[in-house]
């Protein structure tokens, strides 16, 4: 046990789960013994893939990855990593929004009956107390799972995530069968309806700021988005702690700007002046650029694309500047709302028929106002539904890394 407890100066050793497939039995001991002590949360996934006459387990859990992006993206700062590179949750900061579960490609982060994350943490109080290893390791008869301080990894695992992507402290060794499964796969988000409303009714009051209508119209669509987003978490008495992490979180970032905004729009609406208009848009579009970070994540391919950024920008410009337009026959409206619904043509998957349609059917009635201004408002319907059906389809067709099946 002192060994394991010893902390090191040297960058290459780290502590982490050894794997060997060759001497797993199915057993299921580790997942068992996982579950007994901490509640049946699943922490600990066994794996097994039948190929051909030949059954191959391999045993899954917390990494506690060199690259943590569950601990970058925590907006309060709950998942925290020790001075043995362990990496934990403080139950008493975790909010519950779950968005360390989109950042993790091993799917270890799981809800308990609080409605706060917990994961593997290498059974922490028994090693900081001298209790033993974890159990897991301990319950597995064969010795297929070990645990210890390495210099080097062996992640011959093509079956799981990219080891880039989060370097795992992980040894997996080399199969004698081959296993044929891919780590990519498909999901719905779950109660989304917040988020799909928020990141549209944002994007929209970006756009009305920046039409000639009053100050009162982007406040109260940005308070439409704003407030139902709260629901999200599971913890909401604890809301005031999602900004805790400006440092590394995209949503503590989304969350900030977007308060401040409404704070400016406030004033803006109640004293409207070129200094509350431009901090409202400065605020309004740092939200909007965090909106869109917080989805660009490499451990969900289907966000990590162009078509977000343009499909969240375009929603500002496609679905208001046509009102612009109307109301003051400027082109400049007409080519921004024009030039974002061909991007977003561009970028939009060719199977997306409907998407393709509305757009095309946009740009039409938007080249047709130059002659008649009315068909600009005709436009604005068309591009309001082609957002909404993209966002909708961005929220229920996530490709996402995660544990084969």
């Amino acid at each position: 046990m002192e060994e394991i407890l010893k902390t090191t100066e040297d960058d290459k050793l780290q502590l982490a789960f050894i794997f060997d497939p060759n001497k797993c039995i199915i057993c299921n001991a580790c997942v068992n013994a996982c579950n007994s002590a901490y509640g049946g949360l699943n922490w600990r996934t066994l794996l097994v893939f039948d190929e051909g006459d030949t059954k191959i387990g391999v045993s899954i859990a917390c990494n506690h990855c060199e690259n943590p992006l569950c601990m970058k993206v925590c907006p309060s700062n709950a998942i925290k990593k020790d001075n043995m590179s362990v990496v934990y949750i403080d139950p008493k900061e975790c909010i519950g929004c779950g968005y360390c579960t989109w950042a993790c490609p091993y799917e270890e982060p799981k809800f308990n009956k609080d409605g706060v994350m917990s994961k593997c943490d290498f059974c922490r109080q028994r090693l900081m107390n001298k209790q033993g290893l974890p159990l897991c390791v301990e319950a597995c008869p064969t010795g297929a799972l070990s645990f210890g301080w390495v210099d080097k990894k062996e992640y011959s695992a093509p079956f799981l995530a990219p080891y880039e992507l989060t370097r795992p402290n992980l040894v997996v060794r080399q199969s004698k069968v081959k296993v044929e499964a891919s780590p990519l796969k498909t999901r719905k988000e779950e109660n989304y309806w917040q988020l799909l409303i928020f990141t549209l009714f944002s994007e929209f009051a970006l756009g009305s700021l920046l039409i000639p209508v009053k100050g009162i119209v982007p406040l109260l669509l940005m308070l439409i988005g704003l407030i139902p987003s709260i629901l999200h978490i599971n913890r909401k008495e604890r809301f005031y702690k999602v900004i805790k992490n400006l440092r590394t979180s995209w949503l503590s970032r989304e969350v900030f700007f977007s308060s401040l905004s409404v704070l400016s729009l406030i004033f803006y609406s109640l004293y409207p002046s070129v200094f509350t208009f431009a901090s409202s848009l400065v605020l309004l579009s740092l939200a909007i650029i965090s909106s869109i970070m917080l989805y660009i994540l490499k451990t969900i391919p289907s966000w990590y694309s162009p078509n977000t950024a343009i499909s969240f920008l375009g929603t500002a410009f496609t679905s208001v500047f046509p009102l612009g337009y109307f109301l003051t026959h400027d082109y400049l409206y007409l080519l921004v709302a024009v030039a974002f619904s061909i991007a977003e043509i561009s970028v939009a998957r060719k199977d997306n028929k409907l998407r393709l349609t509305l757009n095309s059917f946009y740009l039409i009635m938007v080249l047709l106002s130059i002659l008649f201004p009315l068909t600009s408002l005709i436009a604005i319907p068309g591009a309001i539904l082609s957002e909404f059906i993209e966002r909708r389809r961005f929220y229920e067709n996530i490709t996402y890394y995660g544990l084969p099946k």
